[in-house]
């Protein structure tokens, strides 16, 4: 008994001893990288199932038959999605729909991660099947990560509306900003609204810069109500005047004042009534915008701007004035009366050099500024 105990031992050494060895030549095979020497890396170690892939890898680049191989992958992976999309890859090349299909959906079952739904939803797009197309889409956008602009071309080439192509996008933070960030590179402001608002309503800080920009978007756009109603949500209604006398928070997007940014004027901001001085330093342009705001009004209804300021060391004329909807007034003026021409507005300080005059060189202070 003893030496039949040890007998069995020993031959079980041996087998392991051989599988072993059979492995490593299998490996040192397919280190090699030729064709001949994955061949035999697949005859020595049958189920390896990478040896089986990247076998069938170079039939496909030869143009052979890599069917078999990948088919063997399957088997021995059962929830290995590689040679399952590869397979339905294959069947669709070869024209054969029905099982490019059953495969496709055999690695989207066996793996739920992004690949497996992306390769569906083209290949539904391919076949113009669209109800699958957007299920799948969808399904891949809720998983996806990285670059997310293949996935959103591919969506608008199917032509289909603004609304359609927005449903398809799931409400997940990232993916959302992901689309609205996509729809304002490719100019579709008038697109981008819903998906701004609905990210919007996240109230996730990280997205703000993004959603100012869209709202400076859809000001450029002349998209007024859009760019009011988000507005609205990232700081709260206001009419008229935002920020009348330069108070914080000083956002410099959307209906807050922005400034441009000029060789020769500096923007300082004070405390006490004058919360803003432009200064000059005698290099500015000899004509220029120094401050803007949108402003939402009613058409037709006449306005009056008040405001208050202070010259230092510029005397009148300074050259600087408000525009607005075609009507101006001297920056030392007091008032400007206008008959608002459309729902939205540019309000413009602006310098221009008064004729036969150096250019300005001091400050102005500006404070109270309203509509009435």
């Amino acid at each position: 008994m003893y030496y039949a105990f040890r007998i069995i031992i020993a031959a079980a050494l041996a087998a392991a001893s051989f599988q072993s060895a059979r492995r490593a030549r299998a490996d040192s095979e397919f280190r090699r990288g030729t064709p001949e020497g994955v061949a035999r890396a697949v005859e020595l170690a049958p189920s390896n199932a990478e040896n089986l892939l990247f076998r069938a890898l170079q039939l496909d680049y030869d143009g052979a038959d890599a069917k078999p191989f990948l088919e063997r992958a399957a088997a021995l992976n059962p929830m290995g999605s590689a040679p399952r999309i590869r397979l339905g890859l294959d069947a669709e090349i070869r024209g054969d729909d029905a099982s490019a299909e059953k495969w496709l959906l055999d690695a989207a079952r066996v793996d739920r991660q992004f690949e497996p739904r992306w390769t569906l939803a083209n290949f539904y797009f391919r076949r113009e099947n669209l109800p699958e197309f957007w299920t799948w889409l969808r399904a891949a956008l809720e998983v996806s990560y990285g670059d997310r602009r293949p996935a959103f071309d591919l969506a608008w080439r199917t032509g289909a509306p603004a609304e359609e192509i927005a449903r398809a996008i799931p409400e997940r933070g990232e993916v959302m900003a992901a689309y609205l960030g996509y729809l304002l590179d490719t100019h579709r402001a008038a697109d981008a609204t819903m998906v701004a608002l609905k990210l919007a309503s996240l109230h996730n800080p990280g997205d703000r810069p993004l959603l100012l920009a869209a709202c400076d978007e859809f000001l450029r756009a002349n998209l007024a109500d859009a760019a009011q109603d988000l507005w609205r949500t990232l700081y709260g209604g206001h009419t008229g005047i935002y920020a009348g006398n330069f108070e914080p928070p000083r956002i410099g997007h959307g209906f807050d004042w922005r400034a441009d940014e000029l060789t020769g004027v500096v923007h300082i901001d004070l405390e006490g009534p004058a919360r803003r001085r432009i200064a000059f330093d005698g290099r500015q342009p000899a004509s220029c915008d120094v401050l803007h705001q949108s402003i939402l009004l009613e058409p037709g209804r006449r306005y009056t701007l008040h405001w208050e300021s202070r010259l230092n060391g510029i005397k009148s004329p300074t050259g600087i004035e408000w525009r607005i909807a075609g009507a101006r007034a001297p920056v030392e003026a007091a008032e400007l009366s206008f008959i608002a021409p459309a729902r939205l507005a540019e309000l413009t300080l602006h310098y221009d050099r008064p004729l036969g005059e150096a250019r300005a060189e001091g400050s102005v202070e500006l404070w109270s500024i309203a509509l009435k």
